[in-house]
């Protein structure tokens, strides 16, 4: 029995192969395992290669192991392209009418094991349910009963109908009876007992809905864009159910511009996009800045400049936004790094927003946005929302929509509120809001804008792991996951965190970092070093910041991690 297995299924995209790593994924997470998926695709709806690299274990891992121990081959392609991944001893297993002979390597002791995966399909119905013939084969061969696959198919199923249901039902008891009669020699990949604790499985995406939900956000207008498309499509079905509202727009133009209305009314409002919408988000965001309206935007970063590689992996917006849009504003500009926190900084976000009256923006990337893997049940209970300051009128008093005031935060006026005013343009304006190009009034508003996010730069934004080493090792986003898993392998202890907030930096614990430590690494997956470069600009000592970058589309390895930062400490 092993402790834990890393397998990748692969296939013709379009047919099903992710939902079958996700569904299998689902399983385990049910009988608690911890699970982590990897997932790989074509810029296309339809054709092209697709694979899900799964790792199961009892420890809970936010990364890919550089091998693997089992590839499940419904082409040939995911033969040719992924044969060099698998350890000594593993094991090929590949739909039968595939010529994998054609695809060897030279490793040792590496099995083909053919599989009659289409022809159970078509003698259950239809060939298209090879993906559940697949789910349960790789069942069989980790150790879960076929009970507990029935469990996971009739959800899955439960909307199509009771004859879909059987056929599924039928294919998976053909397909442990041949397991039992052909595959018992290759038990040897049966998974350790442990306890059963139910845990979700989710995405980054999946977490950040969930999260707007709770936080009270009631409004998304978004156009449609890997890799943030689901969460448009999580909340179209979630917020009707609570009495919210979901627009598919026209362009990313019109959800940013609609997203101000929503909030300007009361709403708590968001959207959500990738590079090529934050640049015509841009205007957008500066008016949001200038009126001072609460708004909130995920983006979910990809491969750029224009369209890319819109289906790979990289952290490149962020000089966009750290330093985007023509004239000056503030914004904040949070960075999860892991699915809880994609959850719980979307809540911070619009608490942030309507608390500092500013654009927030939450910002993911692909691995993170799209990586199912299994983690802990979130707890609900914390949730707290704060809606910042808000005018309740009073007989004596005149409501100035921009007034001066000690913290540099005015009170917004819902609409509807006896003496409230109800608009406002992008000019400058004085403290009621009228336009005006004062010199005077111009720079008391460009210092009320700014200083009122001040009190952010005091934060505790850095969470370090203490190993006493003079070198940390610091990243933002999904990098953090694999930076975590390869200081478990590196001989000389090394201390490592991520940030969670980017703009604005949270300078003080920044100057006690930068003097604590001998080297500061920045990993990141860009070109141009954009996190170590803003620390640079902001804090100096260059001689103190190093980066260790990728820019080819893909996550980290650990392999990649583990040689580089060795050679920093050893």
């Amino acid at each position: 029995m092993k402790k834990s297995i890393s397998l990748l299924i692969g296939g013709v995209q379009g047919e099903g192969i992710i939902s079958t790593g996700i569904n299998l994924m689902k399983a385990l997470s049910s009988l608690g395992y911890y699970t982590y998926g990897g997932r790989s695709f074509s810029s296309r709806i339809k054709g092209g290669n697709t694979s899900i690299t799964v790792h199961i274990g009892i420890e809970c891992k936010m990364w890919i192991n550089d091998e693997v121990d089992i590839i499940f081959a419904f082409d040939n392609d995911t033969i040719y392209k992924y044969a060099h991944l698998i350890h000594k001893n593993g094991l090929i297993f590949y739909d039968s009418i595939l010529t994998p002979e054609l695809h060897r390597n030279d490793k040792d002791n590496i099995k083909f094991v053919p599989l009659p995966i289409s022809e159970m399909a078509k003698n259950n119905g239809v060939e298209i349910i090879k993906n559940t013939c697949a789910m349960g084969f790789l069942g069989y061969l980790l150790g879960i009963t076929r009970e507990t696959l029935h469990e996971v198919t009739i959800k899955r199923f439960k909307q199509k109908g009771l004859e879909i249901i059987k056929n599924n039902i039928n294919v998976l008891k053909d397909v442990y009876q041949y397991s039992e009669k052909n595959l018992k020699a290759y038990n040897t990949f049966t998974l350790t007992p442990t306890s059963i604790v139910k845990r979700p499985l989710m995405t980054g995406n999946d977490a950040i809905s969930l999260g707007a939900l709770m936080a009270g956000c009631r409004f998304i207008a978004s156009y449609p864009i890997t890799p943030a498309s689901e969460i448009m499509e999580n909340l179209g079905k979630l917020l009707p159910k609570y009495g919210g509202t979901m627009i598919q727009v026209e362009d990313e133009i019109a959800a940013v511009n609609m997203i101000i209305g929503g909030s300007y009314g009361g709403v708590r409002s968001m959207t959500a996009t990738s590079g090529p919408g934050i640049s015509l988000m841009m205007e957008g965001i500066g008016l949001a800045g200038m009126t001072e309206t609460p708004i909130v935007i995920i983006n979910s970063q990809r491969v750029g400049p224009s369209t890319g590689l819109p289906t790979k992996h990289e952290q490149s917006d962020l000089f966009t936004l750290y330093f985007g849009g023509h004239g000056e504003y503030p914004s904040i500009i949070l960075t999860p790094s892991t699915v809880e926190e994609c959850f719980n900084a979307t809540i911070r976000g619009f608490n942030l927003a309507e608390t500092y009256q500013c654009p927030v923006i939450i910002l993911s990337d692909l691995a993170l946005s799209l990586t199912p893997q299994t983690i802990e049940a979130l707890d609900f209970s914390k949730v707290e929302i704060n809606r910042g300051k808000i005018y309740t009128p009073t007989e004596s008093d005149e409501y100035k929509r921009y007034q001066l005031t000690n913290d540099y935060i005015s009170y917004r006026a819902l609409p509807g509120t006896r003496g409230g005013i109800h608009h406002t343009t992008g000019l400058e304006h004085n403290e009621m809001g009228l336009p005006t190009d004062d010199p005077l009034n111009r720079k008391k508003m460009m210092n009320k804008r700014f200083k009122k996010i001040e009190p952010l730069q005091l934060g505790e934004e850095i969470i370090i792991h203490k190993n006493n080493s003079h070198v940390l090792v610091l990243s933002f986003g999904s990098t953090y996951g694999v930076i975590k898993g390869a200081m478990k392998s590196i001989k000389t202890p090394v201390d490592f965190g991520f940030i969670q907030m980017i703009k604005p930096l949270p300078i003080k614990q920044l100057q006690g970092i930068i003097e604590s430590y001998k080297h500061i690494i920045i990993v990141e997956n860009n070109y141009c070093k954009q996190f170590a470069t803003i620390l640079k600009s902001e804090l100096g000592n260059h001689d103190k910041i190093h980066s260790l970058i990728k820019y080819d589309g893909t996550p980290f390895t650990l392999k990649e991690i583990i040689t580089e930062i060795g050679g920093w400490v050893n």
